[in-house]
């Protein structure tokens, strides 16, 4: 075998540490929170020189390899420090934990935020004991029951010993000085089987408002879940007694969030089952509007099949008292969760898991654009490259989408200085992340023009039960373009 010349040796490895680098500065692109390791490996090697001994230049190659491999061990918990102190926890097992009740196993998470007309900051939270805190013993169709419990010990426990017959429960905590310190929890008004709180807002008017959906009966109306509902008349409606309609619920405050009532339950045009994807407030009008996606009409064997999903604008012109379908529309494909808003310019706009599709109306709803992507590659194991966040207005008519999952993982951010043409990002299969650990986060804009978020941490072990979460918040700012665009961190409360 030929030897290389000391040359053409530095040559080479000059040239497979440039492509280091370039691998480098894919994983963590400017205006990221990059770790040490990433300051440029070339320069280590550009500034060799060759050696007078052999020996030297072989001691020299193999401390640059132990440089470049110790630096790429800790890639993914060297930049999860450099988050860690402006990260905060805000309710969890052990902090601010709600008042123990029948049913609660340690799970704070799937928070919402808002900011106040008055600064405060409320935050709404769900209580249970796991990811989805159904009421027990669960109420799915067989097939389905031994899926779930047979693959998952926690519901399996609280399904036999009936550890929740109401599922979980929903709160709200508060913030009067920018997020430094929270309020003890108060409930919302239950609702048994209630999921978390999907959205919150706060109109014009001062007027509150927060949506939740209802699944205490899972998986009947789901073919991939299970055989969905039979076409016998009589066996049909044995199922759907006492199980369906399934509206959403929203609930209303008209002091600032500190008393809520429930003032609707609706299912729009779905017969069956109907989920809330987002509130917005009508710029024309001050309405509010609701975003919802639901069943049109039973499925399963016999019945016919559908591809796509079909959703309806629910409005209402009197702070709930009454609400009116005003648009009814499909999106071909997969899409179960929606990113929706209005943008500066008036438009709607609606970005989806699992395959980020963007489609945009012009006409309030009424009709959309075909769908295209927000992010390239191949995402996830799954395929996925966006799940569930919030798209909100930012400082300087900027549009905001804070989301999860794909490449880029919990805590991304991407955004639009032109009502949703183009969006900015940190590459294109991922967002500038902020937040490592929040999942599903959701955000908004504080008086200064920073952007507070909220997600949750899931899996933690607690006195409470085996599968606790935390609720967790993070600061940020988007930079001006003459800044180069990005994003820094900022502390919380200041």
């Amino acid at each position: 075998m030929r030897k290389e010349s000391g040359v053409h040796w530095i040559s080479n490895l000059q040239r497979r540490v440039t492509h280091l680098d370039r691998i480098l500065n894919y994983l963590f692109p400017l205006g990221q929170i990059r770790p040490a390791f990433c300051i440029p490996a070339v320069s280590h090697v550009l500034s060799l020189r060759m050696p007078m001994k052999k020996t030297k230049l072989k001691s020299t190659f193999i401390s640059l390899l132990l440089v470049v491999a110790g630096g790429l061990a800790p890639a993914s918990a060297e930049p999860a420090r450099a988050f860690d102190k402006f990260r905060k926890v805000l309710v969890s097992p052990t902090v601010n934990t709600p008042e123990y009740f029948q049913g609660f196993g340690g799970f704070c998470g799937w928070p919402k935020v808002v900011c106040l007309k008055n600064g405060d900051l409320l935050v709404s939270f769900q209580a249970g004991y796991w990811h989805a805190s159904w009421p027990t013993p669960l109420d799915f169709p067989p097939d389905y029951l031994e899926q779930m419990t047979s693959a998952n010990p926690v519901l399996k426990e609280w399904h036999e010993k009936n550890k929740a017959p109401e599922g979980g429960r929903n709160y709200w905590i508060r913030s009067r000085d920018n997020g430094k310190t929270w309020s003890r929890p108060r409930p919302f008004p239950h609702v048994r089987g209630s999921e978390g709180i999907e959205c919150l807002i706060q109109m014009s008017d001062g007027t509150l408002f927060a949506a939740h959906n209802v699944e205490a009966h899972r998986g009947w109306v789901r073919p991939d879940l299970s055989k969905g509902l039979p076409a016998d008349p009589l066996a049909f409606s044995k199922i759907a007694a006492n199980r369906f309609p399934q509206p959403f619920v929203v609930h209303r405050s008209d002091d600032n969030g500190e008393t809520w009532r429930v003032i609707a339950r609706l299912t729009g045009p779905f017969i069956l089952s109907v989920a809330v994807q987002g509130l917005m407030e009508d710029p024309r009008d001050g309405g509010l509007v609701a975003l919802a996606t639901g069943t049109p009409f039973p499925v399963g064997e016999g019945w016919p099949e559908r591809d796509g999903h079909v959703m309806a604008l629910i409005k209402t012109l009197d702070k709930g008292e009454s609400w009116k379908v005003t648009s009814v529309f499909e999106q071909k494909g997969p899409g179960d969760e929606k990113n929706v808003g209005y943008l500066p310019d008036g438009s709607l706009g609606m970005a989806s898991r699992p395959f980020s599709e963007w489609i945009q109306s012009y006409d309030h709803g009424l009709t959309w654009s075909e769908p295209r992507r927000l992010l390239a590659g191949r995402g996830d194991s799954k395929g996925r490259t966006m799940k569930r966040g919030e798209l909100i207005q930012g400082p300087d008519e900027l549009a905001v989408l804070v989301f999860c999952g794909g490449s880029g993982g919990n805590g991304q951010v991407i955004y639009s200085r032109d009502n949703a043409k183009t969006w900015i990002k940190s590459a294109p299969d991922r967002g500038y992340k902020f937040g490592p650990l929040q999942y599903y986060p959701n955000a908004c804009l504080l008086k200064d023009g920073s952007i507070f978020s909220v997600g949750v941490r899931q899996r933690i072990k607690n006195r409470f039960g085996p599968f606790g979460a935390e609720t967790l918040a993070m600061r940020f700012r988007i930079r001006p373009p003459e800044e180069g665009e990005g994003i820094d961190l900022l502390p919380i409360g200041e």
